[in-house]
């Protein structure tokens, strides 16, 4: 029976599986995992306790690795893990939404790859959860139900991101002008994100599309991690970028590009933003660019944390003090140095976009005639955004409130209404991402997430669905970073864990005539099971990648789409 979400409160399980845990031995061989399930088997006596992971990025690889971590707790009956992603590739947002030249925070695929070899853990590439009433892929990709997974498996664990794009809410020119694109288009353009089959509907990924050869100016809404990866890459020397994983579509087209100024604009205050000091830095670093930053908002952004008590009052308020340093340097940077400069990059603040405005037809030829005239089925392009001003709504009269957390401050148009209007040729929305969701999810409205407790599925009737949990952005919204996904992904398990050794129904349904199938003799039902891609023929992808790039000096070269990657998996 499913159980209310105040039952939860009142479970102390986990505290006691957290102290087992620390007292568990490690190896302290550096570069190695102790796996402490590695001399357990199976055999067809032993009915083991089956766990479905649907999402192959880093929140599901960690809470694989959490949860084979903890065999031990449970030694009479071994863990056994499907992990079931989308694409031939795992590693999700490691491998498509880290930027290119930061191959340093992708290190966390070594782990993955120990994940990936160990004997109670099994791959299915290329393999697409959906909600009973999704339409399935009609070719070139394996799928199965969640409803099917849910009578297969103990346990159901859904780590599968965040993947629709957030919208402006359909602003004046928002969906009609070209060249307004999300940072998802963008970022999947760089990292090699790959294209979609002809005939399967199921995975679509909007192409770029944009020629850089004829873009000067680049507006970015948001103020997030994100915004200044794309800034960097747009800005950097492409010979900089020669050297990394980037696609070479986007080699090519960067090659080419005549971008000479990036402005990144947020409707709040410096205190307020959500990229970090490291990514400020390396963006104030690049060589041949002058950095232009709103001085008022950083004056009395100064100003409010220099308050008594105000960094003790944020969450990462000694953080945001070296972040907000790192603004006033840059603010500070000489007229010198700035006209010298080849490149630029703005940062705005208290500003939100109204409405696009398009730009001037190009003239027209006058050789073209009334019967082959293209103008009329090219969309018209950007050509400037209008802003409205805000205002950052703190206290008229502190006296009277408890003391604010600056960070969390919320901003407000300035009434009556004050506008501008700025040129520009491409405009990309860094406004972040919604996860897709179907039942017996439920959405978190006011976090932009699945309704859950600790990762706990709470369904539409406000009671724990017994055997589904959640983790990763599908858990949280889409924030924080890979680290934080680790940190979410691992407590997860142990609610998992704990929910095992609590023997309770309520916590743990009975699968559905399954329990006599043991270890490897187990097979989920799938649909195009033929395109499956397990860990093997994911390795064949790896190694063709690698090979292609060490003959060119890189990491690798990413294939350039689905059916080169079932080639090489020898799959088609």
């Amino acid at each position: 029976m499913d159980r209310p979400v105040s039952t939860i409160i009142r479970r102390t399980t986990t505290t006691t599986l957290t102290t087992r845990i620390q007292t568990r031995p490690t190896n302290k061989t550096k570069g190695q995992f102790n796996w402490a399930s590695r001399s357990y088997s199976t055999n067809g006596r032993t009915t083991p306790i089956r766990v479905a992971i649907c999402g192959g990025g880093p929140a599901g690889f960690y809470a694989a690795k959490a949860l084979l971590s903890q065999q031990s707790l449970i030694p009479t009956r071994p863990i056994s893990i499907d992990l079931f992603e989308a694409l031939p590739t795992p590693y999700g947002l490691s491998r498509y939404g880290v930027a290119p030249d930061h191959p340093e925070v992708k290190n966390c695929e070594h782990k993955f790859d120990q994940v990936g070899r160990h004997p109670q853990f099994r791959y299915f590439g290329n393999t697409i959860v959906l909600g009973d009433q999704q339409e399935g892929p009609s070719w070139g990709q394996a799928s199965v139900r969640l409803s099917t997974l849910r009578a297969q498996y103990d346990l159901v664990l859904l780590a599968y991101g965040a993947g629709e794009e957030r919208s402006l809410g359909g602003l004046e020119g928002e969906d009609s002008l070209a060249n307004i694109l999300s940072a998802r288009t963008i970022v999947g353009w760089y990292n090699g994100y790959p294209s979609t089959p002809i005939t399967n509907p199921t995975i679509t990924h909007k192409k770029f599309g944009v020629d850089l050869s004829k873009i000067d100016t680049v507006t970015i809404i948001g103020m997030g991690n994100v915004s200044l990866d794309i800034a960097r890459i747009l800005l950097s020397e492409v010979d900089v970028l020669r050297r990394t994983d980037i696609s070479d579509e986007a080699l090519s087209e960067l090659a080419r590009s005549r971008v000479r100024h990036v402005e990144i604009v947020g409707r709040r205050g410096p205190l307020q933003t959500a990229f970090t000091t490291r990514e400020l830095r390396e963006l104030v670093r690049l060589p041949d660019l002058a950095m232009r930053i709103d001085s008022p908002p950083l004056v009395d952004a100064a100003a409010r944390i220099a308050e008594p008590g105000a960094l003790a009052r944020m969450p990462n308020g000694r953080l945001t003090k070296r972040l907000l340093e790192v603004m006033l340097a840059a603010a500070k940077q000489p007229p010198s140095s700035s006209s010298a400069a080849t490149r630029t990059c703005s940062l705005r603040f208290l500003q939100s976009p109204i409405a696009f405005h398009g730009a001037p037809p190009p003239p027209s030829s006058s050789s073209s005639s009334d019967d082959d005239n293209e103008s009329t089925s090219v969309p018209q392009k950007v050509g400037s955004v209008q802003w409205a001003h805000n205002r950052l709504e703190y206290p008229t009269d502190s006296r009277t409130l408890p003391p604010l957390d600056y960070s969390a401050i919320k901003a407000r148009p300035i009434m009556p209404l004050v506008t501008h209007s700025s040129p520009t040729d491409l405009v990309l929305k860094s406004l972040g991402s919604v996860p897709l969701l179907f039942p017996p999810l439920s959405p978190d409205p006011s976090h932009s997430r699945a309704r859950n407790v600790a990762g706990r599925v709470v369904g539409a009737d406000n009671q724990i669905i017994p055997g589904l949990y959640v983790t990763g952005w599908l858990s949280t919204g889409s924030k924080g970073v890979i680290g934080d996904t680790m940190s979410g992904s691992t407590t997860v398990s142990q609610t998992m864990i704990s929910d095992i050794l609590s023997s309770s129904s309520a916590s743990i349904p009975t699968r559905s005539g399954m329990e006599s199938v043991a270890g490897e003799d187990f097979q989920p039902t799938l649909e195009g099971k033929e395109f499956g891609v397990d860990w093997q023929r994911w390795r064949l992808i790896d190694e063709f990648e690698r090979e292609r790039g060490r003959a060119t000096d890189r990491p690798r070269v990413k294939c350039s789409g689905l059916q080169q990657m079932l080639a090489v998996a020898g799959v088609l």
